[in-house]
Order: C-alpha cells, then structure tokens, then sequence
C-alpha cells in the first residue's frame, strides 16, 4: 500500500517532465521554422549546387565526360560534357563539319550527303551503320540543322526532318573555359526510333554512346592541332570559324 503513492508521484513527475520538455522542444521548433526556414533551405540549396558544380569541374579537368539528364519541357534529353584543351575557334570547324565525322569521329558514319549548306543552315541525309545488330540495313535519315556561332562559342540545333528514326533532336552548346584557352562541349540528345522500346533503355543506350562520341572528337581535334593528323578537306559552309552570327530559332 505503500508502494502506490510513490510509483503514483513518480509517475506524475515523468509526465510532467516529458510535457514541459515536448513544449520546450516545439517552442524552439517553431521559433526556428518561423525565423530562417527559407534560410536553411537557400544555404543548403546553395551548397549542394556549389557540390556539385565543384565535382563536376573536377571530373572536366581529369578528362572524364559528365554524362547527365535535363528536362525540356516534357521532354528528357541525355546530356554529355567534355573539356577540350583548344579554344573554340579551333573547336568549332572539326565539331560542325560532317565529314569528320563519317569514319573518324562516329565510325558508324558511312555516308553524309548534304542537300542545302549555308552559314545558318544544313540539311543532310546521314547514313548509319547498324552493326553489330545482325540482319538490319544501313538506316538513313534526313537532319535539318542551325548554326550559331559568336565570340564566346557557339550552338548548334538540329533535328530530324525525314527517314526511319521517329524524332531525333538536341544540340551542342560550346563555351569557353580557363579564360578562353579550352572549351567546354556539352551535347543535349533526344531520340526515339520510332518502334517499342522504352525510353529508359534508349536513355541508357544514349549514355554509353555519347562518352564514345565525345571522347573521340577531343582526340580528333588534339590530333589535328598538334599536327598528328590532317583535317578533313571535304567541309560545309558553316563550319568556316565565325561564318555567322545570327540568332538560332
């Protein structure tokens, strides 16, 4: 009988304690999410941003390709980035001329005939290798593409117009980096081959592929500069450096 009022007594001060320790605790937690909630979220926002862009640069410089995902309205496109060690203007000729393409930069480039070539404007028919899938033609189909080039890089849209490839579109945007002295490629790729497949396994397809494409340009383009090989000859108007500078629409 005597146990009961202690344990009664005990059991009051527990109870006491936790309430005045729940409302000390949402006092101060109101009082911080009524004082600096978008503070927090801003400075951790900021430095997550600031992250990331950090380890990207740091992939850049070792030489790695930054392969990533952005959203165009509803559109995902796959993106992938690469530092190149020559500035723009000795970027830009070898990245928008085709024929630096077919069998150097995308071996599976057979065949570019170009229909309409100006400063601003291309439209090509490109031919495909489809190895090593076995049993399927060589697929073509038609690009239209849009040139923008001015003094701190350039842009390049394109799209598909015509042939077996559903919709084919993106572009690549080039920057100068380490004041002017190297440039910095990203390109922006969305396709859809026009039968079932879902877009994650294109997606993934895409992925592999671009680093490849990207990584055989920079080598394409050293080789070129540091006289190891001889540009392509063959070229289109508008990969004359600075053959435009008009608005791409």
């Amino acid at each position: 009988m005597i146990v009961r009022p202690i344990k009664k007594s005990v059991s009051i001060n527990s109870i006491v304690s936790k309430s005045v320790f729940l409302a000390l605790a949402f006092s101060l937690s109101a009082s911080v999410a009524v004082a600096a909630p978008r503070t927090v979220a801003h400075e951790n926002l900021h430095s997550i941003v600031y992250a990331a862009e950090n380890v990207e640069k740091e992939q850049l410089e070792k030489g790695q390709v930054v392969v990533g995902l952005k959203d165009v309205g509803s559109t995902k496109y796959v993106t992938g980035k690469i530092l190149i060690t020559e500035p723009p203007e000795k970027v830009w000729p070898i990245m928008v001329n085709p024929f630096e393409f077919q069998g150097k930069i995308s071996p599976r480039t057979k065949k570019v005939e170009v229909f309409t070539d100006e400063a601003s404007l291309s439209v090509m028919k490109m031919t495909m290798d489809t190895s090593p899938v076995p049993f399927l033609p060589q697929m073509s189909y038609t690009v239209e593409s849009r040139y923008e080039q001015n003094d701190k890089g350039g842009r390049i849209e394109f799209r598909r117009i015509a042939g077996v490839v559903k919709d084919f579109r993106g572009c690549w945007d080039m920057a100068p980096a380490d004041g002017g002295a190297k440039t910095e490629l990203t390109y922006s790729m969305y396709i859809d081959p026009g039968f079932f497949l879902p877009q994650w396994i294109v997606r993934e397809a895409v992925k592999n592929e671009l680093p490849r494409t990207l990584t055989a340009l920079r080598k394409r383009i050293n080789g070129v500069y540091q006289g190891e090989e001889r540009p392509e000859r063959q070229t289109i108007v508008a990969a004359t450096p600075k053959a435009s500078h008009h608005t791409v629409y």
